[in-house]
């Protein structure tokens, strides 16, 4: 499958486009911790982020919603894909961070 037909249905989406794939596919994101960075990276690569990088020096953002998981790898899981979105909102220019 090319990239093309890859990302067809997020530029579908008003937010994204075709303009907001290109800059999701220049962003940079930056996984900040060990907790959860695979779920993280895998998200962010999913979404096609062009880089990714991995600072294991650095606390993560907190996970405001972890209270709500029972079990910690239900836990990881979450805060992955939270703060793989995050990202992706940024490079959106949605999220201000």
């Amino acid at each position: 499958m090319s990239d093309a037909e890859r990302f067809t249905r997020q530029e579908r989406l008003a937010e994204v486009g075709p303009r907001g794939q290109e800059r999701i596919e220049r962003f940079t994101a930056v996984i900040r911790g060990a907790d959860a960075a695979d779920v993280e990276r895998a998200y962010l690569a999913g979404a096609g982020v062009g880089t990714v990088k991995v600072e294991t020096d650095m606390m993560p953002d907190p996970f405001a919603h972890a209270a709500a998981f029972e079990f910690a790898a239900a836990r990881d899981v979450g805060a992955g894909a939270w703060r793989a979105l995050a990202s992706v909102r940024r490079a959106l220019g949605m999220d201000r961070k």
